[in-house]
């Protein structure tokens, strides 16, 4: 998390307002229309409700007290204006005291499509409309409060916990799959490749979870499912960092993908 990032996140001013200029509002705009057709009968349920809760505007980008008037509401939680990329420790330690970190920039028209650094796009419309879902509150929660307590060795994989579930989680329902993570539903193209035959889906269960390696800058080679929201829940009140010992003791899988350097030469 320490490289650094072409991106300059925006200050507010003393209102706590953010200038956004007439293009980062239109490419906002181009990016919600496009996602919500993509989205379509491919999001739960609970991400759908969120999403009515938040009523995000389509013309403009937000003001994080918008969505901060909301979250409060139904579940106590905050957005916070971070810079483009913040290290472990100050993720966590938001995450712990019920704040989830907003990058305030948005891609370029160059990235358009697809872009590796968390954006206010990706945070806004990824996540916040799950952050009203009271059992995914509690578990964004309490993952935070463990990985601000943890050691640095025992963050990665609590890293692997996150990727799997807040980011890219899908779950199984009467109606089929349906997807609850960020990364999935801010992305097109990893919308798409959900449903397609090639990645692997498994059941979540946490151990595998800790034990499974990914990469950020490919579509993944495999995917967790639960079968609902609570059982984010159940998991929260595990003894997790029990669990990570026991990860550490059996060792990681096989990655399902090649190594940066294979791809390279």
């Amino acid at each position: 998390m320490a490289k650094s990032s072409k991106y300059t996140s925006k200050q507010p001013n003393e209102q706590g307002i953010i200038e956004w200029s007439e293009e980062e509002n239109k490419i906002w705009s181009e990016l919600v229309a496009r996602q919500l057709k993509c989205i379509e009968g491919k999001a739960c349920d609970e991400y759908m409700e969120g999403l009515k809760k938040i009523n995000l505007p389509h013309d403009r980008i937000p003001q994080l007290h918008e969505i901060n008037a909301v979250l409060e509401r139904e579940t106590g939680w905050q957005v916070a204006p971070v810079p483009a990329l913040i290290d472990f420790d100050e993720f966590f330690r938001l995450l712990a005291n019920k704040q989830f970190p907003v990058a305030t920039f948005i891609r370029s028209r160059e990235e358009f499509d697809y872009l590796q650094e968390p954006d206010i796009f990706h945070e806004i419309f990824g996540h916040c409309a799950m952050l009203t879902n009271p059992a995914f509150a509690e578990f964004t929660h309490k993952y935070g409060q463990l990985g601000y307590a943890a050691e640095k060795k025992d963050r990665v994989y609590l890293a692997r916990l996150y990727w799997f579930t807040v980011e890219f989680g899908l779950m199984q329902t009467d109606n089929g799959l349906r997807i609850y993570g960020g990364g999935i539903l801010s992305s097109p193209g990893e919308t798409q490749y959900v449903y397609s035959d090639t990645p692997e889906i498994n059941k979540l269960e946490v151990l595998d979870v800790l034990r499974t390696p990914y990469r950020i800058d490919i579509m993944q080679p495999l995917y967790y499912t639960i079968n609902s929201i609570d059982d984010l829940f159940d998991i929260s009140q595990m003894d997790i960092m029990a669990l990570v010992e026991k990860a550490k003791e059996l060792g990681l899988f096989e990655p399902k993908f090649p190594p940066k350097n294979k791809l390279a030469s």
